[in-house]
């Protein structure tokens, strides 16, 4: 799904710069036709992609949309408590949905039919509509609460993210790779919550070290330059 997304993006770029309002318009339209058609490319040997990329082309697109002007267009409606409140109201569903989908027979039979079937069973495959919501709530409380200036973004603590955020293609790779290693371990093991936040944490200490080591093997390989000699 990233390669496909990736290679896409040069013409949707292309039209963002030109008409973003429209740009983004259109991904809206394409997630939802595609839901409702059931439109998404095959699968080898039989079946279809698991992240369906007409549909999970909408978050590619917003994200580019936000950072292109998008966001800051938006203020008038970011900014009003309204939208605060019902940000973090959202939020707090999503979390009781979420526990009542892992507790389906004793925390999920506390609510009515309707509401637990429209969250569970979670529809990844072609993107529900509370997930894009759920990302677009998400990206209202960092702007509204992080601004670009926050001097807490230059602290030491975040550097290992501002690392991987810059090696971002090998640490995508290698955490392809870890990502069977753990579900293989997982497999193996009881699968228990100390085992999961074991891998979880040892996949994100192998993906820093990697970008540490590939931002150092650059600078190795692309040295500074002396300073001129002055006569």
């Amino acid at each position: 799904l990233y390669i496909v997304l990736m290679g896409l993006f040069p013409p949707v770029l292309w039209m963002m710069l030109r008409q973003p309002n429209w740009t983004m318009v259109a991904a809206i339209v394409l997630w939802l036709v595609s839901r409702q058609t059931g439109w998404n490319l095959a699968a080898y040997p039989a079946g279809t992609w698991y992240f369906n990329p007409f549909c999970w082309q909408v978050l590619f697109v917003f994200g580019s949309w936000c950072a292109l002007g998008g966001a800051r267009q938006s203020m008038n409606i970011i900014n009003p408590p309204v939208t605060l409140w019902f940000c973090i109201g959202y939020l707090i569903l999503g979390l009781v949905m979420t526990m009542a989908g892992k507790f389906p027979d004793s925390f999920g039979a506390l609510f009515p039919h309707w509401l637990y079937s429209t969250f569970n069973p979670n529809d990844k495959t072609n993107l529900a509509p509370y997930r894009f919501l759920h990302f677009v709530v998400i990206v209202i409380m960092v702007i509204r609460f992080v601004p670009k200036d926050w001097p807490g973004l230059e602290w030491k603590m975040f550097d290992p993210l501002i690392v991987c955020g810059q090696q971002s293609l090998a640490v995508f790779c290698v955490g392809v790779f870890l990502s069977f290693v753990g579900h293989f371990e997982l497999s193996l093991s009881s699968g228990s919550l100390l085992t999961q936040i074991f891998v979880s944490v040892a996949g994100i200490a192998i993906m820093t070290t990697v970008a540490y080591y590939n931002l150092l093997s650059k600078k190795q390989d692309n040295p500074l330059k002396p300073p001129p000699v002055t006569p």
